[in-house]
């Protein structure tokens, strides 16, 4: 609670006043704890409740309490409890009618999940024929990439936060991240499904020749040497030998891998492409997998939030990416991506859950608030609330019991469904 509050007699609330109830939050019609009183029928509806006073905020409110001996103070011939009491029964009803909002919300994250967790094992069965039985892998691939395809003609798409999968899984999870963001930023542009289908499947795949590389390179904590890292950027080539027998890797799908390490201003590799001679597929590809490996690096690199990563990207990687697909990008993620721990106007915490591509500007944030179990956490659709974000907040800044109840990751996964 904000130091700046003041206790104030419920007797002199009216409408512009921002407030906090000293109320747990099943106790009370409202929504949240903390808001601004919309109208003096709220203001009568507080008054009802088994309170004497409230938190007041003098520099988030529009207005001034009610002198403390106001002749406008509510009193038995004033008051209409029949109405304030309907007012009550009204809000009681639209809290239910929200709450059961957040269950169907819930209900679909958990579909989501579940189709995250069958993609995460096709994954894990790609890469484990990819060597010895590339047609059995192929189907895989086929089948993935199928059920993803789904989401590359629909008109609004939600980007879910996923739940982290073990450090094991990091490799396939980095993958299906760069097959989900460059799925999402292709749907901008007039790609037909052939072209969809094979940027899916370059992005799925587009990793898979570290599997011919030493693990103890792959997995290493550490800076790179010299011969190291001369011997990882060999996975492109590995890469490329790997899917030669997948039927699903058509020549699209090899060029994306072959390329998605390249860069715009030729600092990339293994040929030092530049500008255009990069394949447009494949740099939607690199730049996602670009970020991605900022949120989930490796080599000893520091792991970057996703509002940091993005501001990363677009203020010190310019050069390295076509200006025009890393302004989608940019645009698409929606400044503050899933994963992102922020506080709102009226000084609440909550982590971003999901982004909506229709409207990006207005994520659902799942908000901090020990009154509520953790399980049950308040989850605001921006799109129907006043509140507004003020700034994100970096993970080693919050308390810990506020990092328990939101369990922020610092290696993000997403998945993604239809949104509604």
């Amino acid at each position: 609670m904000s130091t700046n509050s003041i206790k104030l007699s419920t007797e002199r609330l009216q409408a512009g006043l921002y407030i906090k109830l000293p109320l747990k939050w099943r106790d009370h019609p409202f929504m949240l704890n903390r808001f601004q009183i919309e109208s003096d029928a709220q203001a009568k509806v507080i008054r009802s409740l088994p309170v004497s006073f409230v938190y007041y905020y003098p520099d988030k409110s529009i207005a001034s309490p009610l002198p403390a001996l106001s002749e406008k103070k509510d009193n038995a011939d004033q008051v209409d409890p029949n109405a304030v009491s309907r007012k009550k029964e009204e809000m009681e009803r639209e809290k239910q009618k929200q709450i059961e909002e957040q269950r169907r919300f819930r209900a679909r994250i958990q579909k989501v999940q579940k189709h995250y967790q069958r993609s995460m094992a096709q994954l894990r069965a790609i890469n484990m024929k990819a060597s010895n039985r590339p047609q059995a892998a192929n189907e895989d691939v086929r089948m993935l990439v199928d059920s993803m395809m789904v989401f590359g003609s629909e008109s609004a798409v939600t980007l879910h936060l996923m739940d982290d999968p073990t450090l094991a899984e990091d490799m396939y999870a980095h993958s299906l991240n760069v097959a989900v963001l460059a799925l999402m930023l292709a749907r901008s542009h007039d790609y037909d499904n052939n072209k969809i289908r094979a940027l899916l499947t370059g992005a799925v795949l587009h990793d898979i020749g570290t599997k011919k590389v030493p693990s103890a390179i792959v997995r290493k904590k550490e800076r790179l040497t010299d011969p190291e890292m001369n011997y990882y950027r060999q996975h492109v080539n590995y890469g490329t030998e790997l899917i030669a027998e997948m039927d699903e890797c058509t020549p699209d799908v090899k060029i994306i891998i072959e390329q998605h390490h390249e860069f715009a201003n030729a600092s990339g590799f293994p040929k030092g492409l530049c500008g255009d001679d990069i394949d447009e597929v494949a740099q939607i590809v690199g730049m996602v997998n670009f970020f991605d490996r900022l949120c989930r690096p490796q080599f000893g690199a520091p792991v970057r939030m996703p509002f940091a990563a993005l501001s990363h990207l677009f203020k010190d990687n310019k050069a390295k990416f076509n200006p025009r697909l890393l302004a989608l990008f940019v645009k698409m993620m929606g400044v503050y991506p899933p994963g992102t721990v922020v506080k709102l106007s009226n000084e609440d915490v909550g982590i971003i859950i999901s982004v909506n591509s229709s409207a990006l500007l207005k994520p659902n944030v799942m908000i901090y608030d020990p009154d509520i179990p953790s399980d049950q956490a308040t989850i605001i659709d921006m799109r129907d609330s006043e509140l507004e974000i003020d700034t994100a907040v970096p993970i080693s800044k919050l308390p810990e019991e506020v990092r328990e109840y939101l369990k922020p990751r610092t290696r993000i996964s997403y998945f993604m469904d239809a949104d509604g």
